[in-house]
């Protein structure tokens, strides 16, 4: 701190910020008439806070105002105090002696000495303090400056204050007091508009100056004219004039400006400035002791060289000092590689015994070309487990190549499994890759079981999923029966076995299940297996996939839904293996939508960076499906699109339902791109057993929707044929014979259809669900002659409207309809086209409603006045929910009122404030209707809103 410096910025010399400068003259005129006054003003960096205070002191001099200035400093020492730079302490008259002999700072005698200074100088004329920074300024002194002004009411004083709103600082709160008085007027310069900008621009460069460079100039800069005047002097210094060419120069110019600058900054620096420059350079960001151990350099000149490198804007402000990343490279460019390496080994040490993250340390140990002592590999292997990024896995890979410093098989084992874990969350090759050198590298049975079982869930999804299956066979024919017997430890090794024994089966059935050519054999060892009761997390996967094969084989749906109940009994948020997303899908078979809504949150209530990739993409494609199935064709887009937007690698089933969404948005051409770019992308698609089919459904619907009914039912029947090659008989896996029966039937293809639908009626009646059963009437509908027909269709209707399948039931009432006006009943068919379209309308599905609406005027009827506010795209169980919220009913008396678990009433009131746009309970809108009690039976929860009849 000094006295009487003048404060400038150089680069707004040019400058025009008249209007706020008139204002603090204005200000200062008025407190040299007898109006003591104060003035803050704020802004943020480079904004000409400092250059207005330098022209305010340099009018107020001359015009004979007495002005004293200071610039307080970030991390000041404590004794050093704004204050004493501006008003030495005067003697206390000997009136006042008495009170305190020797005043200490920051007492009211010791601010009472200042005063009198004050006064003294007062007496001599006008007096003007000012301080730049004051953010950084110490609370005493500027709580004494309040004081000094409270008591100088009819004296010429000005106390001239400047603010940078981009830091924090002991100064801020005292600040922000003082400018709560009336007697402190507030002055923020804006950023320089186009005016301002083109005179500095013709200062810099000269004219005249082009009207659309002034424009670039004020979008690069953001108007800050510390940064414009350093742009124009880099500007000037390359020859670029302020013309329609050097327009075109900007924008590739400005970031390279202060770059280009460093090799400058280095040359004039004096050592210490270079030598933390260079450490911060290393670290990117970093407190004062871990820079002072790197650099060498005294933490006094550390602080003074971090004060250099802030005022040069290449250190951001505040603390820790933190380097512009875009500079780093800079500063260590004339460094040697060898004398480079040797920094970052030295860097990697320094943040490590600092106590900082694994993360920070390997980020300096990936830079290393050899990681050579033991510590450097402990530090890699945290940071892999605990944020892997590829630098990080790379590095430790070296370590196992490097046969300089060979590790154990027990650690290279360790490091394989690890870097698999790491690897797995982007890309499953180089995880597979690493999980069969760890089974190579270990002859313990139980660790080689453990990696197997890692082997099939990352195999999942991938073609060496055959493979993952033969290892995980090769591991159980070896394990040893359980036998329950204590061995001399005490530890229950018999339980242990069983443990493994069960993860090491339900891996390998789960792995098998989405496979063609593994399905048989598993099915035929899951058939041997009696269901454990779901005590620990390995029989729970067992369960989940036990429930998937009976659900196969259809069923029925109460067993395959009991199973995949007793899998979940357990609530495990964030669950990272696939007993969720499994009994979630059969769940959905069997109609439960709440239950498998609820099951699916558990995997996707974590946020996104800390969800294990596949499981919770499979859980986001699964939802997509099942929101599509009951009628919530824009959740299903949300949940569809989500999951394809994570990862360039996701799941075939996430392209599937976004297909399923556009289909029914009307977006058929555009559903068969992204079928077409899903099977470029997944040559083996037709290897899995759920999405092969579901891509051969859609893509016959493509096909349909553009006209080639013989290229649709050809691929129909050939997912028809697929799934009876492996012998899946549940006729909700997927609907193509609903399709197939229905565009047969157009073509007057009758006998060929009605072997189809007789097929899935048996096959309905064996699953038993509401849903299976009246689609299965839909299609034996298709066949049937006369009123049979009309009959088929009405028991149809019956059937859905207790099962979930809004839309699905949106379809069948247009059938109906349909069928009525060919048999001349006009009122008929135009009440089942009205509740089609309503059905649609909520549903989201406009061909549907397209279709429906032109039929309703071709049957006489008007154009039905739709209430289509969001309330009404909410699900019965949704409605049900929110009434009881709205009332003020917590979670847990909703859920014991509807007989729902809490979690499913979390996911219920989630639901309901997406679609109403809505934040919380408080939101919720009236005129929501509710019945309390048990849901009724014959919809279970079933999620699907109960339209008006009419």
């Amino acid at each position: 701190m000094g006295t009487e410096q003048p404060i400038e910025d150089p680069v707004r010399r040019s400058g025009n910020h008249n209007t706020p400068l008139d204002t603090v003259l204005r200000h200062a005129a008025a407190a040299r008439s007898g109006g003591a006054r104060a003035v803050l003003v704020r802004g943020p960096a480079g904004i000409g806070r400092s250059h207005l205070l330098s022209t305010a002191c340099q009018r107020l001099r001359s015009t004979g105002v007495t002005v004293r200035t200071v610039a307080a400093k970030p991390d000041a020492p404590t004794a050093a105090r704004a204050v004493d730079a501006l008003l030495a302490p005067a003697p206390v008259p000997t009136t006042e002696t008495h009170r305190t002999p020797g005043a200490h700072q920051g007492t009211h005698d010791d601010w009472r000495r200042r005063q009198i200074s004050a006064l003294q100088l007062l007496a001599e004329g006008p007096l003007a303090l000012v301080i730049d920074d004051a953010q950084w300024s110490d609370e005493t002194s500027l709580r004494c400056l309040d004081f000094i002004l409270r008591r100088a009411a009819g004296l010429p004083f000005f106390l001239l204050l400047a603010q940078r709103t981009d830091v924090e600082g002991p100064g801020v709160s005292p600040l922000a007091e003082l400018l709560a008085q009336d007697r402190c007027s507030l002055v923020e310069p804006g950023p320089l508009g186009e005016s301002e900008t083109a005179l500095m621009t013709a200062h810099f460069l000269g004219g005249p100056v082009e009207g659309s460079f002034v424009r670039h100039c004020v979008e690069i800069s953001g108007g800050n004219p510390l940064l414009l005047g350093r742009l124009l002097a880099a500007l000037n210094a390359r020859g670029v004039r302020p013309d329609t060419e050097g327009t075109h120069r900007l924008g590739t110019l400005h970031e390279s400006v202060l770059t280009s600058l460093i090799p400058d900054f280095l040359a004039v620096w004096p050592p210490s400035v270079r030598h933390v420059a260079t450490a911060l350079a290393l670290v990117g960001r970093a407190a004062t002791d871990p820079l002072v151990a790197l650099s060498g350099v005294d933490s006094r000149r550390v602080e003074g060289a971090l004060d250099v490198l802030r005022r040069s804007e290449i250190v951001l402000p505040g603390a820790p000092a933190e380097m512009r990343n875009g500079l780093r490279e800079a500063v260590l460019a004339p460094l040697s590689e060898p004398g480079l390496q040797e920094l970052r080994a030295r860097a990697a040490r320094v943040l490590s015994d600092a106590g900082r993250p694994a993360t920070e340390v390997a980020a300096q140990l990936a830079l290393l070309e050899r990681i050579d002592r033991p510590w450097m590999l402990a530090v890699l292997r945290d940071a892999v487990a605990e944020e892997p990024n590829q630098a990080t896995v790379r590095a430790t890979g070296r370590v196992l190549r490097d046969e300089a410093h060979p590790l154990t098989d027990t650690e290279r084992k360790d490091v394989h499994v690890e870097l698999a874990a790491a690897t797995a969350r982007d890309a499953a090759a180089p995880a597979l890759w690493h999980l069969r050198q760890a089974l190579a590298a270990t002859d313990d049975l139980r660790e080689q079981a453990s990696i197997a079982v890692q082997y099939g869930r990352t195999a999942l999804g991938t073609n060496r999923t055959p493979e993952a299956v033969q290892i995980l066979g090769q591991v159980l024919d070896a394990l040893p029966e359980p036998t329950g017997i204590t061995d001399t430890t005490g530890s229950a090794r018999g339980a242990a076995d069983r443990e493994l024994r069960i993860t090491v089966e339900s891996a390998l059935l789960i792995t098998a299940v989405n496979d063609r050519s593994a399905l048989p054999g598993a099915r035929a060892r899951a058939a041997t297996l009696t269901p454990p009761r779901g005590h620990s997390p390995a029989e729970r996967q067992l369960l989940a996939v036990l429930s998937a094969f009976t659900a196969l084989d259809s069923g029925p749906a109460d067993r395959a839904a009991t199973l995949a109940r007793r899998a979940l009994r357990v609530e495990e948020p964030g669950s990272t293996d696939w007993t969720v997303p499994c009994s979630a899908t059969v769940l959905t078979l069997a109609d439960s939508i709440d239950e498998a809504l609820a099951a699916l949150d558990r995997v996707l209530s974590p946020s996104p960076s800390h969800r294990t990739p596949w499981p919770s993409l499979f859980a986001l494609a699964g939802r997509s499906l099942l929101l599509h199935g009951i009628g919530d064709v824009p959740g299903a887009a949300l949940d569809a699109r989500a999951a394809l937007a994570t990862t360039a690698t996701a799941p075939p089933l996430a392209h599937i339902a976004l297909a399923d969404v556009l289909l029914s948005q009307g977006e058929t051409r555009q559903a068969g791109k992204v079928l077409d770019q899903l099977a470029n992308a997944v040559p083996t698609l037709d290897q899995w057993v759920w999405e092969w089919p579901h891509y051969l459904h859609a893509k016959g619907r493509v096909l349909r929707d553009l006209g080639d009914a013989e290229g649709a039912l050809e691929l129909w029947q050939r997912c028809g044929r697929s799934l009876a090659e492996i012998d899946v008989t549940n006729p909700l896996v997927t609907t193509w014979w609903l399709s197939a029966t229905t565009t047969l039937a157009r073509l007057g293809r009758r006998s060929e259809a009605k072997g189809i639908a007789e097929q899935a009626h048996d096959r309905a009646q064996r699953w038993g669900t509401a849903r299976a059963l009246g689609l299965a009437k839909v299609a034996a509908a298709n066949v049937a002659e006369g009123t049979a027909r009309i009959d088929l269709l009405t028991e149809a209707l019956d059937l859905l409207d207790a099962s979930p399948a809004r839309l699905q039931r949106a379809a069948a009432e247009y059938r109906l309809g349909r069928e009525l006006l060919g048999r001349d009943d006009a009122p008929g068919a135009r009440r089942h086209l009205r509740r089609a379209i309503e059905l649609a309308t909520r549903c989201g599905c406009p061909v549907l409603g397209a279709r429906a609406r032109t039929l309703l005027v071709t049957a006489g009827g008007r154009m039905p006045q739709l209430a289509t506010a969001p309330l009404d795209s909410l699900t019965q169980s949704e409605r049900r929910v929110a009434a009881l919220a709205q009332r003020g009913a917590s979670n847990k008396k909703i859920a014991e009122t509807l007989f729902i678990t809490p979690r499913t009433v979390e996911m219920h009131l989630t639901n309901v404030y997406r679609k109403l746009g809505v934040r919380g309970r408080a939101a919720l809108p009236k005129g929501l209707t509710t019945t309390t009690g048990r849901t009724p039976a014959r919809h279970q929860g079933d999620g699907m809103p109960a339209p008006s009849h009419r």
